[in-house]
C-alpha cells in the first residue's frame, strides 16, 4: 500500500495517474530548486567570463541573463506556493514555458561564451531528462527538437555572420572551420535524440509498472471490501441463532435445577461455555470488522478515566473469583482522549480481561492512568503467565494465541489484541508489550489528548 493511502481504499483516480497535477507540481518545484543553482552558477561564472573571451569582458549580458533567470524562477515559486495544483493542462502548458524559457537563456549563455566552442553545450542533456521527468512521449522528443534547433541556429548564426561570435582565447583554429563545426552539431544532435529515447522509454516503461500495480491494488482493495462484506454477513447471521440457543440451554439448566443428573448438568454447562466462546468469537469478528471500516469510528472527546474505572468495576467478580488483588492509579478528575468511544472501550477491555484472565490465582493487577504531554498512558501490569520473547510480536496476529495461553484455557479467539493495536492505530495510538514467562506482562497504550496530536 503507498505511503498516505488508507487501508482498504483504492488509488484515487488522480494519483493512480503518472503525471497527475499534484505530482507534476511536485517534480516543478523541484526543478526550481534546481534553477536556483543555475543562476547562481550563471552569476559567478560571469565574474570569470573575461578570462574565456578573446574580446571585452562580456559580464553584462551574462549578469543580466543570471538575474532574468532568477526574477523568472521567482515568479514560478511565488505561483506554485499561491496556486494550488488542480488542472493537468494548466500545470503542463507553465512547465513546458518554463523549459522552452530555460532554453533560449541556456542558448544565450552559450552564444555569450564561446559558442560551439564551448564544451559545456552538452547541458541540453540535462533539460531532456529533465523534460523524461515531467512529460511523455512526444513531448520529450519536442523538448529535444527545440534544444537541437536552438543550437544548431546560433552555431549558424555565428559561422553566416547574423551573430557575432565570441571566441574562447583556449580555443584553436580547428574549432572555426567548418567539418569542426558540422561535427559539433552532428554530436548534439545524436546525443539529444538518443537521450529523448531512452528516456522516453524508461518512463514508458516505469508508468506501465505504475498501472499494473494501481490495476493490482484495485483488485486487492476490491477483495478485501468482499471479505469485510463476508465477515459483516457472517457475524449478523450467526450471532441471532447462538444467542437463542445460548438462552434455550441456559432456561433448560434453570429448569432442571438440582434434579438433573450430574452427567446432564456438566453436558448443559459445557454447552453454555461453549455458546459463550462462540458468541465471544462473532463479537470479537465483528469488532475487527468495524476496525477495518474507513467511515465507521466516529471522532470524538472520551473520558478515558471513566471508562476504565467503569470497567475494573465490572471486572471486580471475575477478580475476587481468581482471588486477584488491584492496584489502580487512576485521577480524580476527568482524563480527556481524542478517539472513538467504542473503540477505547473495547481496548481496556480486552486489555483488562486479559490481566485477569492469564493472571495466577491469588496475583496481582495494576492499572495506571497518566497524562503525558500532549498524550495519555494507560499501562495494565500483571503477574501472570506472562509471554515468551519469540511470541511478543505475534501476539497481535489474528487468531494466534501464544502455547502458554492456550495450555492455560480455551477460552480467547486469538483476537483480542489485534483488536487493540487496529483501533488504537486508527485512534492515533499505539500499544507496547514488556513481559517475562512466568512473571507477568505490562501492556502500556498511549493516547493522544487533541485532534491534532494524532
Amino acid at each position: 500500500m503507498a505511503p498516505g493511502v488508507p487501508q482498504g481504499e483504492r488509488i484515487a483516480a488522480v494519483s493512480a495517474q503518472f503525471v497527475s497535477a499534484a505530482s507534476l507540481r511536485v517534480r516543478s518545484d523541484w526543478f526550481n530548486k534546481l534553477r536556483w543553482g543555475a543562476a547562481l552558477g550563471v552569476l559567478v561564472g560571469s565574474a570569470a567570463a573575461g578570462l574565456f573571451s578573446a574580446s571585452a569582458p562580456l559580464i553584462v549580458p551574462l549578469v543580466a541573463i543570471g538575474v532574468l533567470l532568477l526574477l523568472l524562477n521567482a515568479g514560478y515559486v511565488i505561483r506554485n506556493r499561491r496556486i494550488r495544483p488542480r488542472d493537468i493542462v494548466a500545470e503542463l502548458r507553465l512547465v513546458k514555458m518554463q523549459m522552452v524559457a530555460d532554453l533560449v537563456l541556456l542558448t544565450a549563455v552559450l552564444h555569450f561564451t564561446g559558442g560551439v566552442e564551448n564544451p559545456f553545450q552538452f547541458i541540453y542533456i540535462v533539460h531532456v531528462i529533465i523534460a523524461s521527468l515531467l512529460f511523455k512521449g512526444r513531448e520529450i522528443f519536442q523538448i529535444a527538437w527545440l534544444a537541437i534547433g536552438l543550437f544548431t541556429l546560433m552555431v549558424l548564426g555565428e559561422h553566416l555572420g547574423p551573430l557575432h561570435h565570441h571566441h574562447l582565447l583556449s580555443a584553436s583554429d580547428l574549432t572555426h572551420e567548418l567539418p569542426y563545426m558540422l561535427m559539433s552539431l552532428g554530436s548534439v544532435w545524436l546525443v539529444l535524440l538518443t537521450s529523448a529515447y531512452i528516456g522516453a522509454s524508461i518512463m514508458h516503461h516505469n508508468r506501465s509498472i505504475k498501472d499494473e500495480l494501481v490495476d493490482r491494488q484495485g483488485g486487492l482493495v476490491e477483495a478485501g471490501k468482499a471479505q469485510l462484506d463476508f465477515f459483516r454477513f457472517v457475524t449478523h447471521e450467526v450471532k441471532s441463532p447462538i444467542v437463542t440457543a445460548q438462552s434455550a440451554v441456559e432456561a433448560a439448566r434453570e429448569l432442571l435445577e438440582e434434579g438433573a443428573e450430574p452427567v446432564v448438568r456438566d453436558m448443559l454447562d459445557r454447552a453454555v461455555r461453549r455458546l459463550t466462546q462462540a458468541l465471544g468469537i462473532v463479537r470479537d469478528l465483528a469488532d475487527l470488522t468495524q476496525g477495518r471500516m474507513a467511515a465507521a469510528p466516529h471522532w470524538t472527546d472520551v473520558d478515558l478515566a471513566l471508562i476504565v474505572a467503569r470497567t475494573l468495576e465490572q471486572q471486580q467478580e471475575s477478580m475476587a473469583a481468581r482471588g486477584l488483588t488491584l492496584e489502580a492509579d487512576l485521577p480524580t478528575a476527568p482524563l480527556t482522549v481524542y478517539g472513538d468511544e467504542g473503540m477505547i472501550e473495547k481496548v481496556v477491555v480486552n486489555l483488562l480481561n486479559n490481566a485477569v484472565r492469564y493472571n495466577r490465582d491469588g496475583g496481582s493487577v495494576s492499572v495506571t492512568l497518566v497524562p503525558t504531554g500532549d498524550g495519555v498512558r494507560f499501562a495494565v501490569a500483571d503477574t501472570g503467565i506472562g509471554i515468551a520473547g519469540d511470541d511478543l510480536e505475534r501476539i497481535f496476529d489474528e487468531f494466534y494465541r501464544a502455547p502458554e495461553a492456550r495450555e492455560m484455557t480455551n477460552v480467547g479467539t486469538g483476537l483480542g489484541l489485534p483488536i487493540v493495536r487496529r483501533f488504537l492505530q486508527q485512534m492515533g495510538g499505539a500499544v507496547e508489550v514488556t513481559s517475562t514467562p512466568g512473571q507477568g506482562s505490562l501492556f502500556t497504550v498511549t493516547l493522544p489528548k487533541k485532534h491534532g496530536a494524532r
